[in-house]
């Protein structure tokens, strides 16, 4: 059953912020080109779509430090290289950074383009 638990813990999120980035992607994004006008060329550039791919690439590895199979060795490491935090770092802060980075990564998964096409005809409709 701890594998199950284990499963929806990551799952939960990740479908969350797929869910989310879809209909941000869906409904909003068309909204805030049209409202950029020209500087939606900038939005809807490749270089866009790599630093979402960077950004992409932290939260997965916050998730994986985070995630309860790493927390203490992070714990740890945190305690020893950071200096004395204004709050207290505990495995739950970590669980909720762990759940928040997954949720980014369902989130900025749906955010990437899936065809040039798409970013063309998104800013074509400006």
């Amino acid at each position: 059953m701890e594998q199950v638990n284990s499963i929806l813990e990551i799952a939960g999120p990740l479908l969350l912020g797929l869910a989310c980035g879809a209909l941000f992607r869906k409904f909003m994004y068309p909204r805030i080109l049209a409202k950029l006008g020209s500087l939606a060329s900038w939005v809807t550039s490749t270089a866009n779509t790599w630093v979402l791919l960077v950004h992409l690439c932290i939260a997965l590895g916050v998730a994986a430090a985070c995630h309860a199979s790493n927390a203490a060795a992070t714990l740890m490491w945190l305690h020893e290289n950071l200096p004395t935090p204004p709050f207290a770092l505990t495995l739950g802060l970590l669980h909720g950074f762990f759940l928040g980075a997954t949720f980014l990564c369902g989130y900025y998964v749906a955010l990437i383009p899936s065809s040039d096409s798409e970013e063309a005809q998104a800013a074509g409709a400006v």
